[in-house]
């Protein structure tokens, strides 16, 4: 143990005459320069963290903010394929006495689910007759009728959908020529 002390002391005092040595070559006011660029460099590297962290603060409360804005958008997603075979199956009823109720209550269904999505932040896109916008239709068919404006929406395949501002799914739509 005294050995390793000794020598802990001797490298501790080579330093000590090389830092001395240094110090004792330069004059009083090439050390305070010396100082005062170290300083200054210090200040600068803590301004840079100091706005790295700020910027990484920021960064992560929007991420936050978005995150929290489309939790619900998932959810919204997968819930669209099940509403979408409900009102399929609700159009494949036939219009009989027997299964008006049936046609009744499924129609109150898809409304009960359509106002929970609208609540939720989901609307509908891809109308009959608006104009087609391939940011919010996919045009899988073109037709050419008589007395409609090119570039139509005449028919929609299958309903789009936004969540806020994010579109979830794209209406497949029929598009006039």
């Amino acid at each position: 143990m005294a050995k390793k002390k000794d020598v802990a002391e001797e490298v501790t005092e080579e330093i000590k005459e090389e830092i001395t040595e240094e110090v004792v070559e330069q004059t009083p006011e090439e050390i305070i320069q010396e100082l005062e660029q170290a300083i200054k460099d210090l200040n600068n590297e803590m301004l840079k963290q100091r706005a790295d962290l700020e910027n990484t603060k920021k960064r992560l409360e929007k991420e936050r903010v978005i995150e929290r804005k489309y939790s619900a958008m998932n959810f919204a997603k997968h819930i669209l394929t099940p509403m979408d075979n409900f009102e399929l199956a609700l159009n494949h009823i036939e219009e009989k006495e027997e299964t008006k109720a049936l046609k009744e209550g499924m129609t109150m269904i898809i409304k009960q689910f359509a106002k929970v999505l609208e609540d939720e932040g989901v609307s509908e896109v891809g109308h009959k007759d608006e104009e087609h916008d391939p940011n919010f239709h996919q045009a899988i068919m073109t037709e050419k009728i008589d007395g409609v404006e090119p570039n139509k929406v005449v028919d929609v395949l299958q309903k789009g959908y936004l969540f806020k501002d994010r579109l979830i799914r794209p209406a497949i739509v029929k598009i006039s020529e």
